[in-house]
């Protein structure tokens, strides 16, 4: 018989206006000595593209973490594909493309060899769309992961994260500290690749009021483990006012 999170899992397919194709925080808390966040309930489906507002400490990269499936400890649950996330973890994060805060390899590796490894691990891996990836992106293939700047660092990690194909694309804060033609040049290359697949779910965190801007159609923000928003673009809008967007973010959402 089925246990009651994949009886929970099973209710929530059928009872999903989107189908399967979703990812949903339900009743998703974390509770740790210096540190609390949620209790959250939110649905992202097909097409969505947010941006997660919040200071430093306000439980954005926790959240990306636990909808990629890298959070193991927390009370209720992370639903993905009709599924809850704890019954397979790997084959979640199989369906993600994840781009943590401090992107990981090994210094001495090549960005070939880097490459080549995450091929093996997998199995979606397309080595001819990473290699045309890290072309366009003009990443040399064979510098060392240790001599890579910071903007050099996050376009590995976004060829990384994006080479499988994955469903849900997260991004934890893939803009802070790369210059502006970068920063635009990769924004860019999302929203890019979120247009040719409807379907797509791309989250992002940034500090960068003027990223929301450029890809996001909703805005989730954080204050403290706390939600204090969940709109879409358009509905801000509506109060614009003569206000830039920035101005609306700073005005309407980030005053906690």
């Amino acid at each position: 018989s089925r246990t009651p999170r994949l009886r929970a899992a099973a209710a929530f397919a059928d009872a999903s206006p989107y189908g399967t194709r979703m990812l949903r925080l339900v009743d998703f808390a974390v509770r740790w000595p210096a540190f609390a966040l949620g209790p959250l309930s939110l649905d992202f489906p097909p097409g969505t593209r947010v941006a997660l507002l919040g200071a430093n400490g306000s439980g954005k990269t926790t959240l990306l973490s636990a909808l990629a499936g890298q959070l193991p400890r927390h009370d209720g649950a992370v639903h993905a594909d009709g599924r809850d996330v704890a019954a397979d973890r790997a084959a979640h994060r199989a369906r993600v493309g994840w781009l943590p805060d401090r992107p990981l390899g090994f210094a001495r590796a090549t960005v070939r060899e880097h490459l080549a490894l995450l091929a093996r691990l997998f199995p979606g891996w397309d080595a001819a769309y990473a290699d045309a990836l890290r072309a366009r992106l003009a990443l040399p293939s064979e510098a060392r992961l240790g001599t890579l700047s910071r903007g050099m660092g996050v376009k590995l990690a976004f060829v990384a994260a994006e080479a499988h194909r994955p469903p849900y694309l997260l991004l934890d804060e893939p803009t802070t500290g790369l210059d502006p033609l970068v920063r635009v040049q990769l924004l860019g290359i999302v929203r890019e690749l979120a247009d040719a697949d409807p379907r797509r779910v791309v989250i992002f965190s940034t500090h960068l009021l003027e990223d929301v801007e450029l890809l996001a159609d909703r805005l989730v923000a954080l204050h403290l483990g706390r939600l204090t928003a969940d709109t879409t673009i358009a509905t801000l809008a509506a109060t614009a006012g003569g206000r830039t967007l920035p101005q609306l973010l700073r005005d309407e959402v980030l005053r906690a």
